[in-house]
């Protein structure tokens, strides 16, 4: 008669109930995760979620080449902090938002096993910004502030003396050097994704403030703007870049982490988005290419220009435009202006896409690793009941 094979001491149920709870526990929750519910958080929204890295601003090139935005954001505080360099580690900045919450003005986070506390004036050391400045934040209606005209301020941005009506400019609208402020607000001081064709209510007050030399409380607005993101459903998580250094200050361990991005040339504004924007530098002065006139002209041709739109007729929404003058290109000079804001919105977009192809590939790979581990624990269970009813006889 054939020897019995040995059977295990442990109940084979048990077993299998001990490897069930083995793989429903969260990856790395002693670690990764201040709680269960941080975990679930994370996996049902957060990790789904776009992060907006960032933009880099050379301001030696846009010194040498007459463009005056360095001073304006000297006189900020802020140049440091939009030169920024660093690298994004993509799942820790998604654990710092998973755990997010902003209480009496005061950030508080957790990341691999490190508790982050952050009042006011601590974000503003570590980002080396001033900590003193406006505070206003508001996404639906027009700012209130004392000295702030709203309809000047756009005329101002615009170019144009004789904007008569209060509304929202498009980027077309705006002057180069408006422009540019706009596209690093955009970016940097409120980061979002989606469209930038159109300037929002605050973005209007935070270009006043820069283009007048009025002083912002920068981590005041980092602070509300991180608040407004994470609570917004499926919002872009910003400030990919500036987290790192957040992160670095209080020790976390950076080693390990796969899912990162570099600072690419497309990351940088300066020479690249000149030519983006089809401007040339030509005796001295940036004009468009294939364009005759200039993006910066004197305050009289301004204002000639401006008394030349207002003689104009009101066209009908149903009626041809007339066929314009040889010498006037602004119709065609605004058209391609929205085209590169949707062009801009298009690239950002197109690292959206990237990033959220990589989260799916993450999460197809966690899914096979599941499953893996379930048809292992299957076989196992089948070489148990084979086990027992050959020693049964059966």
């Amino acid at each position: 008669m054939a020897p019995k094979k040995s059977v295990s001491s442990e109940d084979p149920r048990k077993k299998r109930l001990k490897s069930k709870a083995s793989r429903d526990e969260p990856p790395s929750l002693d670690k990764s995760f201040a709680s269960s519910e941080y975990s679930v958080r994370f996996h049902d929204d957060i990790s789904r979620r776009t992060v907006v890295f960032g933009k880099i601003v050379d301001f030696p090139y846009f010194a040498n080449h007459h463009i005056h935005i360095r001073e304006l954001f000297q006189a900020q505080g802020w140049e440091n902090f939009l030169s920024t360099r660093q690298k994004q580690y993509t799942t820790l900045v998604k654990h710092f938002y998973t755990h997010f919450e902003l209480v009496h003005g005061k950030i508080s986070s957790y990341v691999k096993g490190k508790s982050i506390s952050l009042p006011h004036s601590t974000l503003a050391s570590i980002l080396g910004v001033p900590r003193t400045g406006a505070q206003r934040y508001t996404t639906n209606s027009l700012v209130q502030f004392e000295g702030y005209d709203p309809l000047e301020s756009i005329r101002q941005m615009c170019g144009n003396p004789n904007i008569q009506e209060l509304s929202r400019p498009k980027i077309a609208d705006l002057t180069l050097e408006s422009r540019l402020i706009h596209h690093i607000i955009a970016h940097n001081i409120l980061p979002r994704s989606g469209s930038y064709e159109y300037t929002s209510y605050l973005d209007l007050f935070i270009m006043w403030a820069i283009l007048n030399k009025v002083k912002l409380d920068l981590a005041f607005y980092i602070s509300w703007h991180m608040e407004t993101c994470v609570k917004k459903k499926n919002g872009a998580l910003p400030y990919g870049l500036h987290i790192t250094t957040i992160l670095n200050h209080f020790g976390v361990d950076f080693s390990g982490e796969k899912e990162t991005r570099d600072v690419a040339h497309t990351d940088v504004y300066g020479e690249t988005t000149m030519k983006q924007m089809r401007y040339e530098f030509k005796d001295d002065t940036w004009v468009k290419k294939n364009v005759a006139v200039m993006e910066e002209v004197g305050e009289e041709a301004q204002m000639d220009e401006a008394e030349a739109a207002g003689n104009e007729e009101p066209m009908q929404e149903d009626q041809e435009p007339r066929s314009a003058p040889s010498g006037s290109s602004r119709v065609n000079e605004d058209n391609f202006q929205l085209v590169l804001g949707r062009l801009d919105s298009l690239a950002t977009s197109m690292g959206n896409i990237q990033t959220s192809i990589d989260n799916f590939s993450a999460m197809v790979t966690r899914k096979f690793s599941t499953y893996d581990e379930q048809f292992g624990t299957l076989e196992s269970s089948i070489q148990e009941i084979n086990e027992r009813l050959i020693n049964q006889g059966i």
